[in-house]
């Protein structure tokens, strides 16, 4: 399993398109701040045919700390799903 970071993908895209990779990287970086910024205010996200960015809240639970055993509430916290595009997963699944 091979790791992509912002760097390797500035790399691959000035190769590709031929940018200087000082302005691929402040593409890329208006990109991602784009997408963080509509998923802190509860929008979704999506980007045709890869797939959808779903925020969502979680509900209250209750916990326990496993050193006291004594029981505590666990508050709701944001959290982001991704769900592939149709597409995206028929090419995963060699379905093309």
């Amino acid at each position: 399993m091979k790791t992509i970071n912002k760097k390797i993908i500035v790399n691959i895209l000035s190769q590709k398109v031929g940018l200087s990779k000082r302005t691929l990287q402040n593409l890329v970086d208006q990109l991602l701040e784009e997408i963080k910024k509509d998923l802190e205010l509860e929008n979704q996200v999506k980007i045709t045919k890869f797939g959808t960015f779903v925020p969502y809240t979680t509900k209250k639970k209750k916990g326990r700390n496993l050193k006291t055993q004594k029981e505590l509430e666990i508050s709701p916290f944001k959290k982001i799903a991704f769900y592939l595009s149709p597409q995206f997963k028929a090419k995963l699944r060699n379905e093309t």
